[in-house]
């Protein structure tokens, strides 16, 4: 029987509900073949899934001389999952059913399981579905690392299987890319380099689960360290595979790579950073310490646009909203769709051509004091018996049909993106749902016209390459915090220059000439008021193609 076998896995709502998605043969062998290492050793997966990782371990045992029936232990909290992967293992490699546990993870004390490696994938779900949440904080803390409540089911997972692994241990798992990218994943970061003494991550330019949403990565780490009794780990090694194949060959443990901190204060903070080349890191590094460049975040704060509950019954187009005869005061024009901001400037006539094509329209906007005319009744009651009262976001405000936080922004931001975010003035006075970031400038700052110019650079353009993170299909997702770290250069021009520079940025905008506004406003932002060299604006210019097709590449 060949480790595929050990492969399936659930399908549809039964794998999101367990973020059960199962290694393929070939990482499963890879991770094994380094963490286990001699023939007395123990191993343990926490969550064993169809059971590849044991698998895998017991043709390492038995390869090493070793006894895969008393030396391999799992858990699996699926009860079906569970029963047919014990019942292989058993079949294959007299692996003892004693040894394999269906339970829960987090209801596990470590001190039950010491092990000497640890190997797995742990379950991959989202905070929104994570029914277990309050159980693994507490776990985590045990560990001392406070995890964000927003933090994957992964998180606390990872930090708690580290509590299993006797003094010198090794860990070898499958983790989604968010431990590179993602706020929460940060006291992870620093749990793991006070845990080990060496750690390496590998990234792939094709990636391990073509089916999910996201990117994943692998983890070693090794010489476990009693808590509190030796110094971070110096950094963490960074390797970069074309796929899961460069792993038959790659030797171990992977010395080759340059040592990183995901986690410092300055530039480098972020796995994209280190795709780019000596040079231009220094060259960004030395942008960002320069006092010519600011944060987003500086300039203003930004948040996401309202959250309706359902939008098919609160948004309405013109002819929707006249034919029911709601009164404008109601009415609160909305721009619904990333497409409908094509130039540096939101408009009135951008709001009316986009309503034409289904991407603007109004936000029916009822505030919960008012007194509402028959018509809007008659409209709500409409809603009734549709069901929209019981959506999520409509039973936990009161009253249901009062949309909150619908408030006009000076600018919008665009969140998902195949090329390269997008920023426009809010001159229409629109308000956006969610499917838009909201920017609300602080004082003093740039208007928001001038910041949309500024945004158009190479520079802002390779920053939000290194603070967003990709999605599955190849698209940049920028967070609100993410948005907020983006690097802008500071106008060092006019007033009068700036507003001629936006002008002429959405013109060509406008007409469909990206590369060209990309080019001006490098020669006028980054050269006449940055004082950059040409050279050091092409290297800038260069390094956002390569991390933008790498991403697009996935």
């Amino acid at each position: 029987m060949t480790l595929e076998a050990f492969t399936t896995s659930p399908q549809g709502e039964a794998a999101k509900a367990l973020g059960a998605y199962y290694t393929d043969a070939r990482v499963a062998r890879f991770l094994v073949r380094w963490a286990l290492r001699a023939p007395h050793e123990t191993l343990a997966d926490p969550a064993f899934g169809g059971g590849v990782f044991l698998a895998a371990a017991s043709e390492r045992l038995q390869e090493l001389g070793g006894r895969p029936e008393a030396q391999i232990f799992g858990v699996e909290v699926d009860q079906e999952a569970h029963r047919r992967a014990a019942r292989l293992l058993e079949t294959q490699f007299s692996v003892r059913a004693t040894h394999l546990l269906c339970s829960d993870f987090f209801e596990l004390e470590p001190a039950a399981l010491p092990v000497d490696v640890v190997v797995g994938n742990p379950p991959f779900i989202r905070y929104q579905r994570f029914s277990g949440r309050e159980k693994a904080l507490f776990r985590a803390a045990e560990q001392g690392v406070k995890l964000s409540g927003r933090a994957g089911s992964w998180a606390a997972f990872l930090v708690h299987a580290t509590a299993f692994l006797r003094p010198g241990g090794r860990l070898a798992m499958v983790l989604p890319a968010e431990l590179g990218h993602a706020r929460y994943a940060q006291p992870v970061i620093e749990h793991l380099r006070s845990a080990f003494e060496r750690l390496w991550l590998i990234t792939f330019r094709k990636r391990l689960f073509p089916h999910l949403g996201q990117d994943t990565l692998l983890l070693l780490a090794e010489g476990r360290q009693e808590r509190g009794t030796a110094p971070l780990a110096e950094g963490i090694h960074l390797l970069e595979l074309e796929g899961p194949a460069d792993l038959d060959g790659l030797r171990l443990p992977p010395r080759a790579g340059r040592s990183l901190e995901l986690w410092s204060p300055d530039a480098g903070g972020r796995l994209p950073f280190y795709r780019l080349p000596p040079r231009v890191r220094g060259l960004y590094e030395a942008l960002v310490k320069a006092p010519q460049t600011f944060r987003l975040g500086e300039a203003a704060e930004v948040g996401i646009g309202y959250v309706t509950g359902n939008n098919g019954f609160f948004h309405l187009s013109p002819e929707e909203a006249s034919g029911w005869g709601i009164p404008p005061r109601f009415l609160s024009p909305s721009v619904w769709r990333a497409g409908a901001l094509g130039g540096l400037r939101f408009t009135q006539t951008d709001w009316e051509r986009a309503t034409l094509r289904g991407q603007a329209g109004f936000l029916l906007h009822l505030p919960p004091e008012a007194q509402l005319p028959p018509k809007v009744q008659a409209y709500l009651a409409k809603g009734q018996a549709a069901g929209v009262p019981e959506a999520y976001k409509c039973r936990t405000r009161c009253p249901w049909y009062s949309v909150p936080c619908a408030v006009k922004p000076e600018a919008f931001l665009t969140y998902i993106s195949r090329d390269s975010p997008h920023l426009a003035a809010n001159e229409a006075g629109a308000v956006a749902p969610n499917s838009l970031h909201v920017l609300r400038l602080k004082a003093p700052s740039p208007s928001a016209l001038a910041l949309a110019a500024l945004w158009q650079t190479s520079l802002t353009r390779l920053s939000a390459e290194i603070e967003g993170h990709p999605l599955g299909g190849g698209a940049l997702k920028l967070e609100p915090a993410e948005a907020e770290r983006t690097l802008l250069a500071g106008p060092g021009l006019g007033p009068k220059r700036l507003l001629e520079l936006a002008l002429e940025l959405d013109a060509l905008l406008r007409e469909g000439r990206p590369e060209e506004a990309r080019t001006l406003a490098d020669r006028v932002v980054l050269r006449e008021g940055l004082g950059l060299e040409e050279k050091e604006v092409a290297l800038l210019a260069q390094a956002q193609h390569l991390l933008s097709e790498h991403r697009k590449r996935r």
